[in-house]
């Protein structure tokens, strides 16, 4: 499992290439994964979560934040267990 994901915004093609281009050596090593975002725009207004959905929601807002204000958003990954 990657270490980090690259999540880049649909518009920014050129950030992707860019991206994949220099870290080229540690995405081939399996430590890091660069991709465009694959989600789809959302439709209407976001729904409340529930509590124990907290934490995926606020993860996903910030990762929006970031494609929004930045093109692209990292994602550490927790280390995998033995």
């Amino acid at each position: 499992m990657p270490r980090l994901l690259f999540i880049v915004a649909r518009d920014e093609p050129g950030l992707l290439e860019f991206l994949r281009r220099d870290f080229a050596a540690e995405e081939a090593q399996g430590d890091i994964e660069i991709f465009m975002d694959r989600r789809e725009s959302p439709r209407g207004q976001a729904v409340q979560p529930r509590e124990a959905e907290e934490r995926d929601w606020n993860r996903k807002r910030a990762v929006d934040e970031s494609l929004r204000e930045l093109g692209c958003a990292f994602v550490p990954q927790p280390p995998s267990l033995p």
